[in-house]
């Protein structure tokens, strides 16, 4: 085939689907390294434009490193927004292939930005960050039981547990330091990103690894890639609230807790919060733009490698 394909791949634990449009390729590998090497093989001869797939809990992680490697343009789509366009076709049905082909109709119908390839420092801090995470989720729910215990054995299983958490998420807090540490590049942005009250070592590491991108696009860009940007809601004359969805949730989350810290120790932020809230905003209104603020703060500093004042500047 001589013409320009865009892919859709389905991917699950033990296999993935790949279909194509225009239709003509339609294949399924095992996701395994053999899999991903014929998949590559495949694509050689194939003018491929763009190759979309659905984020999947890590499944997706390694065929989209190898493609990357291999060259290709490749976005990790919001499963959300291709289940409403999948809606949107009329497309009700949901197996392997029909989810390929659905994902291979949006990358040629909506052509989103594809992914930079990231490199082997910001995939290993991606992980640890990621583990961090899933080891802070964990510990909050033990810690969250262990008032509500009552069995002395279960307390002391418990507190064990907690301890052991705790160990871990401060031998991650070194890691993390220590490969930030070992790249000035990033070791540069995290200073920067730390420079601003309110932003903590968490945050930093939290965008370097998830928000590659920061200080590399404008405001309403870098909005949008964290699920910040408000979208409309309008019919007629009805007006509804505006609304954000999308985006890099553990972003974020993450950016939550710091423009809720930022509220009160940040003069620019906590006088942009305090102005909303007086002007009648409710506070989850009010701490979604300071969000956004924050975000916008942070990617004007990267942009022009420079640390924060009270007062930055073309933001």
């Amino acid at each position: 085939m001589s013409h320009t394909l865009y892919l859709g791949i389905d991917v699950a634990k033990d296999s993935f689907d790949v279909a194509s449009d225009p239709a003509g390729l339609a294949r399924s590998f095992p996701n395994d390294a053999t899999g991903r090497r014929r998949l590559v093989e495949t694509l050689q001869d194939q003018a491929v434009a763009l190759i979309v797939l659905e984020a999947t809990g890590g499944y997706e992680r390694d065929l989209v490193a190898t493609l990357l490697e291999a060259g290709h343009k490749v976005v990790v789509a919001n499963p959300r927004q291709v289940r409403d366009f999948a809606r949107g076709l009329g497309q009700l049905a949901k197996t392997d292939r029909l989810d390929a082909q659905v994902l291979a109709r949006f990358a040629a119908l909506v052509k989103p930005e594809p992914r930079q390839k990231a490199s082997e420092q910001v995939s290993q801090l991606a992980e640890l960050v990621t583990r961090r995470r899933q080891l802070k989720d964990l510990l909050t729910q033990e810690s969250n039981r262990l008032p509500q215990a009552r069995h002395p054995k279960v307390r002391t299983s418990l507190k064990k547990t907690i301890g052991l958490l705790e160990r871990q998420i401060e031998d991650l807090d070194q890691l993390i330091r220590q490969n930030i540490d070992s790249d000035d590049g990033l070791k540069r942005k995290d200073q920067i990103v730390q420079s601003v009250k309110g932003v903590g070592p968490a945050t930093s590491a939290m965008l370097l690894s998830q928000l590659p991108e920061l200080g590399r696009l404008n405001r309403r860009q870098i909005a949008a890639l964290a699920g910040l940007a408000p979208w409309d809601i309008q019919s007629g004359q009805w007006a509804g609230q505006s609304k954000i969805w999308g985006g890099r949730l553990p972003v974020r989350n993450m950016l939550y807790m710091a423009a809720l810290a930022a509220s009160r120790s940040n003069p620019a932020i906590r006088e942009f919060y305090q102005r909303l809230r007086s002007h009648g905003k409710k506070f989850k209104v009010a701490i979604t733009a300071c969000m956004r603020k924050l975000l916008v703060i942070l990617n004007t500093l990267v942009r022009n490698d420079c640390l924060w004042s009270p007062q930055p500047k073309n933001t």
